[in-house]
């Protein structure tokens, strides 16, 4: 995209991260947002539910940002999403988690009709889900979807039109039409 996604004007105000910060707070769940950006945290101090952690360097992929959230949070589970899906909506959301909380021993793993959209998920805390990512990220592998072939996982089909994935300035012209 040339720039930074989190700050790209939204079409319903504010900028795509600051938007979906307001899609996450009705679901009434503490929100961590890992970042290398320091502007987010500046973007986000009047959040009560935000915690912003600044992740160190070497950035090597959202899976190794997932090794570095995973460990530290109590909780049964991590809704984990990205900011470049700028048309995601609560409800949505809200179905994941319910997805996940039928089967909560398994990645509850966002489809879209045709593919796993997989930075869009509910992942368990605990065994097996980090000693395996561990291992990967230790053996220099760091495809997400590897990962996933390996821990035990369900698809959640989702409307395919919430999770357009904007990377390339064509995909936000196509969002803008």
């Amino acid at each position: 995209m040339g720039q930074d996604k989190a700050l790209l004007t939204h079409p319903n105000g504010g900028v795509w991260l600051t938007a979906l910060v307001e899609q996450l707070c009705p679901l009434g769940l503490p929100i961590h947002v890992l970042t290398r950006h320091p502007s987010h945290g500046l973007l986000l101090k009047q959040q009560p539910l935000v915690t912003v952690i600044q992740e160190p360097p070497p950035w090597a992929g959202p899976l190794q940002a997932l090794a570095r959230v995973l460990p530290g949070l109590s909780a049964d589970a991590l809704l984990v999403l990205p900011v470049d899906m700028p048309c995601l909506r609560t409800a949505v959301l809200q179905q994941l988690i319910e997805a996940w909380r039928l089967r909560p021993d398994q990645v509850a793993v966002a489809h879209d009709g045709d593919r796993l959209q997989p930075l869009l998920a509910v992942i368990p805390t605990g065994a097996p889900f980090l000693p395996v990512l561990i291992e990967q990220l230790e053996a220099g592998r760091y495809r997400w979807l590897d990962w996933l072939s390996r821990v035990p996982h369900h698809p959640v089909e989702l409307p395919a039109a919430v999770m357009v994935n904007a990377n390339r300035p064509e995909d936000l012209a196509a969002l803008s039409s």
